[in-house]
């Protein structure tokens, strides 16, 4: 078994950070290995959209493992390529595309990216610090520039959404479990996010095609659910097959990274607390 890498990556050398503001890394030598490969195989693609797209498809047959962030009690900066849940999935996809942007884009980079998208502010401070719902992951992202939410013509359903789910079902996480200061502050953290009008397109809509459709390779899709206290239950890349809307995506079904041969339309169709998507598309 390849013994896991703890470094001290001084990641805001690039911003002129200190010694003691340094952040640790939880990583493998081949995940480095991989993504500074993968920032060269994508690094001259002009279309950020496609970009992701075709780095996603580098994920494919990576392991799906849930929770892969919440073993993490130290709430380390934790990178994994091939053991990813759908949400981590995303977030590494986004950093590395993101990486590539820049000039002279590494490793490094990718880490600083990954941090700004999956924490508060860019800032990993704790597990309270991360954004675990994707309707805080999409409210940071805007600020900073990575990804913006798209409102098409198509979407013509509302969902009025409270977010609590986290603290009334504190039980299926153990930090919370373990901590009642920490759940009050995830609570305070939930409550701005009461009775807030979010657009979204319905699945009936998702088997139109793409002339239609305002949903590019590369969005992210998030699909909206109708469990009290969540926004989104599943995340991944959209991509067209000919006229067909599908998801690239970490699959708990197939236990791996897929490019579904089912449709979009009919991944969702028989999934009563599926009720359709918010689209994400990254910034050129």
């Amino acid at each position: 078994m390849k013994k896991l890498l703890h470094i001290f990556a001084y990641l805001l050398l690039v911003t002129g950070a200190n010694e003691s503001q340094a952040q640790e890394i939880i990583y493998e030598k081949s995940d480095s290995v991989f993504i500074e490969n993968t920032i060269r195989k994508h690094a001259f693609e002009r279309e950020q959209g496609e970009r992701m797209l075709s780095i996603a498809r580098d994920f494919i047959g990576a392991q799906y493992v849930g929770g892969t962030l919440d073993t993490n009690i130290e709430e380390d900066l934790y990178i994994c390529c091939n053991k990813v849940d759908c949400t981590t999935f995303v977030e590494l996809v986004t950093a590395v595309a993101e990486a590539c942007r820049k000039n002279g884009g590494n490793f490094t980079t990718t880490c600083k990216e990954l941090e700004r998208l999956r924490y508060r502010n860019g800032t990993r401070n704790g597990y309270i610090s991360r954004l675990h719902y994707m309707s805080w992951w999409i409210t940071d992202s805007a600020k900073t520039g990575i990804i913006e939410e798209i409102e098409t013509p198509q979407h013509t359903s509302t969902q009025l959404l409270t977010l609590n789910f986290m603290s009334r079902n504190s039980d299926k996480y153990p930090q919370l479990n373990e901590d009642s200061i920490l759940l009050q502050a995830i609570a305070d953290y939930e409550r701005p996010y009461t009775n807030i009008k979010t657009k979204y397109i319905p699945k009936e809509l998702l088997c139109n095609p793409p002339s239609s459709l305002d949903i590019r390779n590369g969005d992210i899709i998030a699909i909206v659910t109708a469990i009290e206290g969540l926004d989104v239950t599943h995340v991944g890349f959209a991509t067209w097959h000919g006229n067909k809307l599908h998801m690239l995506h970490a699959s708990s079904n197939t236990g791996k990274v897929i490019d579904d041969p089912k449709t979009l339309y009919q991944y969702m169709k028989g999934k009563k607390n599926h009720l359709g998507v918010r689209v994400f598309r990254a910034k050129n």
